[in-house]
Parts: C-alpha cells; sequence; structure tokens
C-alpha cells in the first residue's frame, strides 16, 4: 500500500474509503480497529515476528490482515537480538487511525483497548486448548521448538496466576507500551533501509 500514495495509513484510508467521518471511512476503521485488537491477542501470546509492514496487509474493508510466520514463539530475524520488543506492533502509522489525537484518549483508542482486554481474558479461559493445539506441532521440527522453553513461556503469556482484573490490568499496560513503540519503528526503518520495504 506503501507504494500506491505518499501519506501513510491514515491518508491511504481516506483514498480508499472516502473522508474521515464518512460511513465508508468508519466502517472500515471499525473493520481495523477489531481485526487489530484480535491480532493483538494472538500476537502477545504466540509472539510473531519479522512484523514489518510488508508483512501486514488490509482487505478491501479495511481489515487487518497478518501474512509470514516464519518466526514465531521463541523466534525472531537476527538471531533474537530483541528489535521487536512491543508485545505487538501498533506503529504510529496504526495509532493514526485508532488515536488521530496521539493522546490515547479517543473513543476509538479506547475501543481498541477494550477489545484487546475482552480478547485477552476469552483466551485465558482457553488456555488449556490453545497450548495443547500448540503442542500438536511440537515434534515437526519447526525452529521455534529448538530452544527454550516455548511452552512454559506460552503458559506464562497467560499469566494463569493472575485473576481477571489483574490480567486485564496487565493487557491495558500491554497495549499503552505498544503504542508507537520506539523499537516499532526503529525496526520499520531497517526493513525500509535493507529491503525497500514502506514505511
Amino acid at each position: 500500500m506503501g507504494e500506491t500514495t505518499d501519506g501513510g495509513l491514515y491518508e491511504i484510508f481516506q483514498q480508499d474509503f472516502g473522508p474521515v467521518g464518512s460511513p465508508r471511512f468508519e466502517a472500515a476503521r471499525e473493520n481495523f480497529l477489531i481485526s487489530s485488537a484480535g491480532y493483538a491477542v494472538a500476537s502477545l501470546l504466540l509472539q510473531p515476528k519479522d512484523r514489518h509492514n510488508g508483512n501486514l496487509l488490509f482487505d478491501n474493508g479495511g481489515r487487518l490482515v497478518h501474512i509470514d510466520f516464519g518466526f514465531i514463539l521463541e523466534t525472531s530475524p537476527g538471531g533474537n537480538l530483541r528489535f521487536e520488543s512491543a508485545h505487538f506492533k501498533l506503529s504510529h502509522e496504526m495509532t493514526q487511525l485508532l488515536d488521530p489525537s496521539g493522546m490515547m484518549k479517543r473513543d476509538t483508542w479506547h475501543q481498541f483497548v477494550i477489545l484487546c482486554v475482552k480478547g485477552y481474558l476469552a483466551a485465558r479461559r482457553n488456555m488449556d486448548g490453545i497450548i495443547n493445539t500448540v503442542l500438536l506441532m511440537l515434534d515437526r521440527g519447526l525452529p521455534c521448538f529448538s530452544r527454550g522453553n516455548t511452552i512454559g513461556n506460552l503458559r506464562k503469556r497467560f499469566h494463569p496466576e493472575m485473576r481477571d482484573r489483574e490480567a486485564a490490568n496487565f493487557m491495558i499496560r500491554a497495549c499503552t507500551d505498544a503504542y508507537n513503540k520506539w523499537t516499532t519503528a526503529g525496526y520499520d526503518l531497517i526493513q525500509y533501509l535493507q529491503q525497500g520495504i514502506e514505511k
């Protein structure tokens, strides 16, 4: 998408869906918000890395779609140098759609955080089923299972020791931490400089 306009995601949505406030734009923003919240929870738990802009797509309704899961659960490019330190990707471009004020005060930002909290609490209630699904891949020879305690670390990300209120607060902090995190911007810049992938 970066090749179709000189602007960022906010401008691209206006170009494709109409002006801010129009029904098509707001419907696309809502689709983006909901899909971003779902991916935020999934990313926190499964830790896909290499989340540069070439691995993030949008459908014709504005929904976020992640692709390329070559680095997941304990692996990342560059030998785990921890370039992508946020729990999930929430770049400046993405936050412009969620919160044009840039101050985490818009209703759309609060709606995003609420959906993330609800999704995380729902995932926690299904922790055993999710972990058992990941366990089915254990003997497939995937790099993510070749070092460390992948399953134990996955379980820790559910924070089973926490009560729901504590887990909700954890997810709120994760959203705040991911908001325009400098390491996310830095990783996008590296990808742009090395690979020509649009920021």
